[in-house]
């Protein structure tokens, strides 16, 4: 795999030997990676290689020649767009702030640009400590377990790390680098900061990226797509379920929540979301309404959909309401959970009154609940939704399309919006759920691409402030009353 000319593994060393580092590329010993390290020693790059599943013996092997004074940075060789500045930044915080080991924070920083600084006596430290598979693997666990970290973000960090992706994964990514590098003069002088400008000018056509609000370890974001509408009669061809997915994950979208009773949604998804966009793209799973809340039906629902999506995970599983969470159910759940097959343990419940029974259940972390502009959220609700540390989805946002057609209170929602600045009913709808801090997410389903796009606009604007909300809520129980 070549970018500008050249192996993307030279690109990669030559990138970060920039500012003088010496560059060892420690790669196994299998019979396909013969090719590239002959390469490699063939224009001068040293190569060391060693067992496949044992990349922390690689690396001690690769280092060998140094002192245990000597300090290593690891990178990895499908991120062409890292280069020496990145490296000599991290260094320099960590000698700031005397940290023996430190990392570029993926969270915060696009993936892409990941580095991690260590001393090769801390490094020899942890091959004579520790034999278990995934420390070998991985190469700095042990590191980090006994050394602590420092998390590091150059100063020039863009932000948005999943908008300004700059790694090679797959096929798509590989095409995004190679437009990149194609029409720089010299690849392995341009700083990385110049990649950024320029992937700013694709983001910035794309449209605004999608909000995330949610600080618990699924980061789910403000607009979550609903796959209900991906099965029926109007339901969206393969090609259209491909691009809006697509257009999701590329807006900044973190997860679809489908139900296994949405028909053949599941499927559909499976069979069109692109393989690229698999580990970025999180999914919700509302099990099917479950007969007396047996156990066995929880193992069905969910091995079921396992099958369908294809994936053995889901970042959140979801009961279909609080009848259904009886002791056995939630057991099996937690037995899902203990095993990282689900990520989180949640329960749907029809009606704002069924919130503290739902938030009641041990161990519940996400909760799915319907609201919308017409209703206000009790104060009590509120509370507990603040004191729980769940992640809180709402549904029926546009109350199944009929706020945004001939509602009976369609002119003082348009009034409304006009008063509010806000560019239509739908983003007054919008706006007012997310005007509420204790909610995380609205869950909309989408037919076509172009909603996709419209719900992403809207959920990339400043939500309603508290009061706004109370301005909208006094302005439509005049309405009802």
């Amino acid at each position: 795999m070549a970018v500008a000319g050249m192996p993307l593994i030279e690109l990669v060393a030559r990138r970060a030997s920039r500012s003088g580092h010496e560059v060892v590329v420690a790669t196994s010993d299998e019979h396909y990676d013969t090719r590239i390290a002959e390469h490699l020693e063939h224009v001068g790059i040293r190569v060391v290689r060693g067992a496949l599943d044992d990349v922390l013996g690689r690396f001690v092997q690769a280092t060998e020649d140094l002192d245990p004074t000597d300090r290593v940075v690891r990178l990895t060789g499908d991120n062409p767009v890292m280069d020496a500045d990145v490296v000599d930044e991290l260094l320099a915080a960590m000698d700031e702030s005397g940290h023996a080991y430190g990392r570029v924070d993926i969270d915060v920083v696009p993936e892409g640009l990941g580095a991690e600084g260590f001393w090769v006596g801390d490094l020899r430290r942890a091959s004579e400590s520790t034999q278990d598979p995934y420390d070998r693997e991985h190469v700095t666990p042990w590191l980090r377990r006994t050394l602590g970290e420092l998390l590091f973000a150059p100063k020039a960090n863009p932000g948005e790390p999943a908008r300004y992706r700059c790694t090679v994964d797959n096929l798509s990514d590989f095409d995004r680098v190679s437009r990149l590098f194609a029409h720089v003069e010299d690849p392995v002088a341009v700083p990385w900061t110049d990649f950024m400008d320029a992937l700013s000018g694709d983001i910035a056509e794309q449209g605004p990226t999608v909000r995330t609000r949610d600080t618990s370890e699924l980061r789910q974001s403000a607009f979550v797509v609903g796959g209900a509408h991906l099965s029926g009669d109007h339901a969206p061809d393969a090609a259209e379920v491909r691009t809006l997915l697509d257009t999701a994950v590329v807006r900044g979208v973190t997860h679809v929540e489908v139900g296994r009773a949405d028909g053949r949604a599941e499927r559909v998804l499976r069979a069109g979301i692109e393989p690229q966009l698999t580990r970025r793209l999180g999914y919700i799973s509302r099990l099917r309404p479950l007969e007396a809340g047996e156990a066995l039906a929880v193992e069905a629902s969910l091995e079921r959909t396992f099958a369908e999506l294809g994936r053995r995970s889901v970042a959140a599983a979801v009961l279909a309401g609080p009848g259904d969470a009886g002791d056995k159910a939630w057991a099996r759940l937690r037995k899902y959970h203990a095993t990282g097959e689900v990520g989180r343990l949640g329960v749907s419940v029809s009606s704002l009154d069924e919130v503290p029974k739902a938030l009641a259940l041990g161990e519940i972390g996400y909760l799915e609940m319907p609201f919308n502009v017409l209703q206000a959220l009790p104060e009590e609700t509120e509370r507990a939704l603040r004191s729980a540390k769940v992640v809180v989805a709402t549904y029926r946002t546009y109350d199944g399309g009929a706020l945004l057609a001939d509602h009976p209170a369609a002119k003082v929602l348009a009034s409304l919006a006009d008063d509010l600045g806000r560019d239509g009913v739908d983003d007054l709808c919008l706006a007012y759920v997310l005007g509420h801090d204790v909610i995380t997410s609205a869950v909309i389903g989408c037919h076509s691409d172009q909603e996709v796009r419209r719900n992403a606009d809207l959920a990339a604007r400043e939500p309603l402030s508290p009061a706004e909300v109370q301005q909208v809520h006094d302005a439509l129980s005049k309405v009802r009353a």
